[in-house]
């Protein structure tokens, strides 16, 4: 495991190298069976970077030998300020944060793996950013245009334009866009910017929409964003205030008890396996129009229920499960179109996933 430190210092001192004026800070390193271990099995390094409140940072980590996972901490926090797993290239982790205003100081940058069994060489870097343009301000309605004119988001050169509305706490809100030339992206940043704090791609067509209660007042900043780097074109967008939800039903008429059918088993090397992911399949008859709730639970590895026909195991699933459960655990509910044998299928998300399970099918 090794340790770096960056500072602005130091990108004044990589000035006098053009070969490293827009990287602060880079290193390399390796993860091992001797790293320390953290959860779910996960080997990790870290490394010391400190940075500047109200300057923003791009934060890279690289590997080809496994699938990398950034986490970016306060020291002595036990949850991560930032975190990413492929906004890189390819599998590669890339984080955009800029400290808030009293938050400059030491960090901590973990590389991980996906997986629990990820090892291997890796880079990391830490460059700063240029200032984002100012939003447009913005009374909750408008239109605009993307085009090659308009600022870019570097991981993919993305072209967007951004707003700043005002929302104010414990209001609901329906963000939408809508576009005819292009497809179009939403993302709602708090007006300290950070992560989105929501953001949606197609729930009407191509056009998204976001329903959003602040816990805060303030300025918040929506981003309008091609979803393809060549994406533009005109579009229209809306920020408008929705009636309160009606209180929750607390009523119930009456009481049921689930029966399931539970399977346990391991998802190893010895497996089968499909693109790289290892499988286990399990035999389950239907009825017609029989709805059953399947749930799966992982230790190990991120898992994913799907749900086959029996005699076309190798096709596409007629459905599938990623995180509907507790943390990156599944959950399905499958209604059975006609009677015949389905297969329940066990799957890692990523490739060389193993660990252990619980499979469960209700009757």
């Amino acid at each position: 495991m090794r340790k770096f430190l960056v500072s602005a210092s130091i990108a004044a001192l990589a000035l006098a190298a053009p070969a490293r004026a827009q990287m602060p800070w880079s290193g390399s390193g390796e993860l091992t069976d001797s790293d320390s271990q953290g959860e779910e099995g996960r080997r990790y390094d870290t490394h010391r970077l400190t940075l500047e409140a109200g300057q923003s940072y791009r934060i890279a980590v690289n590997a080809e030998a496994f699938d990398p996972l950034a986490e970016l901490y306060r020291p002595g926090t036990a949850e991560p300020v930032a975190r990413d797993d492929d906004s890189g290239p390819g599998l590669n982790a890339l984080i955009g944060f800029t400290p808030p205003q009293g938050g400059g100081g030491d960090y901590e940058l973990r590389v991980t793996s996906f997986s629990a069994e990820g090892r291997g060489a890796y880079t990391a870097s830490a460059s700063i950013r240029p200032p984002l343009p100012a939003p447009q301000r913005s009374t909750g309605a408008g239109e605009g245009r993307i085009d090659d004119n308009d600022a870019a988001e570097e991981d993919e050169g993305r072209h967007y334009d951004e707003y700043a509305v005002r929302l104010e706490a414990g209001r609901r809100y329906r963000i939408s866009v809508d576009s005819s030339d292009f497809d179009s992206v939403a993302r709602l940043y708090a007006p300290t910017r950070g992560e989105p704090v929501a953001q949606n791609d197609d729930s009407e067509g191509l056009n998204p929409r976001i329903s959003y209660a602040p816990r805060e007042s303030g300025d918040y900043i929506l981003r309008v964003i091609a979803f393809s780097s060549d994406g533009s074109g005109a579009y229209r967008y809306r920020v408008a205030e929705q009636a309160p939800l009606p209180p929750p039903a607390t009523f119930f008429s009456r009481m049921e008890a689930t029966i399931w059918k539970v399977y346990t088993g391991t998802l190893a090397a010895s497996d089968p396996e499909t693109d790289g992911k290892h499988f286990d399949d399990y035999l389950v008859h239907f009825d017609a129009g029989q709805e059953r709730l399947i749930r799966l639970d992982a230790t190990g590895f991120d898992p994913v229920v799907q749900i086959h026909r029996a005699d076309q195991r190798d096709g596409e699933p007629l459905a599938s499960d990623d995180d509907g459960g507790d943390g990156l655990n599944s959950m399905l509910l499958y209604k059975a179109d006609a009677a015949g044998d389905y297969v329940v299928r066990v799957v890692s998300l990523g490739s060389n996933g193993a660990g252990s399970y619980r499979l469960r099918v209700s009757e």
